[in-house]
Formats: structure tokens, sequence, C-alpha cells
């Protein structure tokens, strides 16, 4: 094994390492829609612009993390999720509200609402099922169709090489506290994906070497 092959994964465990400590010991950042949070809600019968409920937001929360989303499909009412959010933040962001489309809500009406952070594991459980058949498949594959380049060390491979890149993935991500989001389980998965293309590029590359050397013995 070569010398600048060792450091590599020397290097690549201690990540690991250090993203599975800080990831124990803080957990991930999560975005505002993970974390927990605060939220309100406001409704008209007219339509509701996010523009206007965001520019009403900046006024209000100042530099707290906020995110205004749509909750009906004809678009008259959105939910607002900040960080924080007091009472006398949520009567400022009413009174501009009804200033604004002219409607009459009252502050009383309205509950903050206390949100507790998701769980990693209920983000990503919806992915792992969907994970596991997909491996198995890729797996067996692998194994029928390149055992003749080493069924063995095929089959280490096909599990080890996208586990320990996962874990790599996601040890950066706690390790440089970049908001865990939907972008990240989008980086998970495509960087799956891209290991099991990569693996069958060279796969197919050796069983086609190892054919063509075979041919040749056999003359």
């Amino acid at each position: 094994m070569k010398t600048k092959n060792i450091i590599l994964y020397i290097v690549i465990c201690l990540i690991i390492i250090a993203g599975l400590i800080v990831w124990k010991t803080k957990g991930f950042n999560l975005e505002l829609q993970y974390s927990a949070r605060k939220q309100i809600g406001l409704s008209n019968y007219t339509g509701i612009e996010t523009s206007d409920i965001e520019g009403i937001c900046s006024e209000v929360l100042g530099n707290t993390k906020f995110l205004v989303q749509r909750v009906e499909t004809f678009g008259n009412a959105v939910s607002v999720i900040s960080d924080e959010m007091s009472e006398e933040q949520k009567n400022q962001i009413i009174d501009k509200f009804n200033k604004k489309y002219g409607t009459e809500t009252k502050s009383e009406d309205v509950k903050i609402e206390g949100i507790a952070s998701t769980k990693i594991k209920d983000i990503i459980r919806k992915f792992v099922f969907p994970g596991i058949i997909t491996l198995a498949f890729v797996f067996v594959y692998f194994v029928i169709r390149f055992r003749k380049i080493g069924w063995k060390k095929v089959c280490l491979e096909t599990i080890f090489i996208p586990t320990v890149l996962e874990l790599l993935i996601f040890s950066i991500i706690a390790i440089t506290r970049i908001p865990f989001s939907r972008t990240s389980i989008a980086v998970g998965v495509g960087a799956y994906i891209i290991s099991v293309i990569v693996l069958t590029v060279l796969y197919e590359n050796k069983r086609e070497q190892y054919l063509i050397e075979l041919e040749k013995n056999n003359k």
C-alpha cells in the first residue's frame, strides 16, 4: 500500500471520528425547518404575498432567522417560523399585517406555537428502507456479474466504500456546522449514487481486462 494512500485513509478516519464526537456532543446544526422554533399563522380572504410578510418580519424580527411559508393552496394563509418570537414581536407583525391588507386580525386570536426540534433519525428514516433495498439489489448484481474478478473484494468494497463516503460527508457537515437541511440529504443520496456508478465503471474495466487476459491464455 502506497504511503499517500495510508495518509488518505488516516485523514478520512480522523474526520469521521471528529464528526462522530461533534455529533454526540453538539448534534447537527439544524436549519430552521428542523430546529426548535416558534410559529404563528396569518390569513385573510384576498390572498397574501409571502414577500410582503417577509418584509414585515425583517422589520420586526431584525437579525433573527425566520421563514415564511404558504399553508393554503389558495394563497390566503402563511405561517411565520422563527428562532425566537416574543408576544410583543407577534403583536407588531399582526399590526403591520392588518395595515398592509386591511384586515382586523386580533392578537389574542393568534397564538405563538412552540415546536420542538426534529430528530435526525426522523428526517432520514424515510430514506433508510429504499436505500437498503437499493443496496441489496446492487450488492447481488455486483456479486453475480463481477464474481470472476474476486467476489469477496467486490462484496467488501460495495458495502464499505458507500458507507465510508456517507459517514465522511455527514461528518464534514457536523464539524463545519453547515445547517442540516434537505440539501444535505440530497448530497448524501447523490454521493451514494455516484459511488455506485464509479464502482460499476471500475468493476466493468476490471472484468473486461480479466476476459481479455483469459482469452489470451486460452489461445
